[in-house]
């Protein structure tokens, strides 16, 4: 894969991660049971934790950031294309990025943008995909949109789109 770009994601480490005495955490998990989730569960186990498959997520989110103050903090801990679905939703709650951490698990799966098409797809692939919507062999690059959460797919032939010579597509 091509060298990382300023707008590459970069994600926390969990040793990286201490509550501070006395500030205000909320622990999202995508996943109760991967080792992220539980050693993050260990350190945060004094703040309030929420799992996204309980029924009840929605409107746990929705109480625990009325009630609360200036200066949460949340940890967020799953897939890449969890980590910023919910980074969307927390900001359109109010949070300000600066309040989020994000902690990845599953890092072999990733959205891809298809710049000729528009749609996104999700994919295991490091450098080569097909769009499953448009046909078009893409090169995916180390460019990341937060706002779409996906990398960038740009045709990998434009010679010949929908077919890229010498690529092994997945």
């Amino acid at each position: 894969m091509q060298e990382a770009m300023l707008s590459t994601p970069s994600y926390r480490q969990i040793q990286e991660l201490q509550p501070v005495h006395g500030g205000q955490y909320l622990l999202i998990l995508q996943h109760a049971h991967s080792p992220e989730a539980q050693q993050l569960s260990e350190q945060f186990a004094a703040c309030p934790t929420l799992l996204v498959s309980s029924d009840t997520f929605s409107n746990e989110l929705k109480d625990q950031l009325q009630q609360a103050h200036a200066g949460l903090h949340t940890v967020v801990c799953g897939d890449e294309i969890f980590l910023w679905q919910m980074a969307q939703n927390l900001v359109a709650q109010g949070l300000m990025q600066d309040e989020i951490e994000l902690v990845q698990t599953q890092p072999e799966l990733k959205k891809v943008y298809c710049v000729h098409c528009g749609e996104t797809q999700t994919t295991t692939a490091e450098e080569f995909c097909s769009c499953e919507h448009c046909g078009v062999s893409l090169l995916i690059r180390s460019h990341f949109s937060q706002r779409l959460g996906a990398y960038m797919g740009v045709c990998a032939n434009p010679d010949q789109p929908m077919q890229a010579e010498g690529v092994c597509l997945h």
